[in-house]
């Protein structure tokens, strides 16, 4: 048997928190608009209107806003850059979610100018 990679094992827990969020999880397409400018780990939607993209890191150390802003920063500046364009008449929301060493997931929405923490999941 072939052991799954830790981040594999994250992307299935963190697919199942979507869910549990309220969100169809959907793949990511590579050819999708939203591709072109930034890939997501994944994509969730809500109703007709409203889309989830998520970008998944594993943290070193403890899982603070001032650690993510300088730890995900590139991350950040892609959605952020996402969120100034117009997407017609749906709802982006953009979130990057950290896995602290100790597995739990915290979950940051990207604001255009700041984060803000919108859940933390424990093991």
């Amino acid at each position: 048997m072939i052991a799954k990679s830790t981040f594999v094992v994250s992307l299935e827990r963190a697919t199942e928190l979507l869910a549990a969020r309220g969100y169809e999880p959907v793949l990511p397409v590579e050819s999708s608009f939203l591709a072109r400018y930034i890939p997501v780990h994944l994509v969730g939607l809500r109703g007709d209107y409203e889309m989830l993209g998520v970008k998944i890191r594993a943290a070193y150390g403890s899982v603070s806003e001032p650690y993510v802003e300088s730890f995900c920063r590139f991350e950040i500046c892609q959605f952020r850059s996402l969120l100034t364009m117009n997407p017609g008449n749906v709802f982006i929301r953009c979130e990057v979610w950290v896995i602290s060493p100790n597995g739990s997931i915290h979950c940051y929405e990207v604001l255009p100018d700041s984060i803000r923490e919108v859940a933390a999941y424990a093991r």
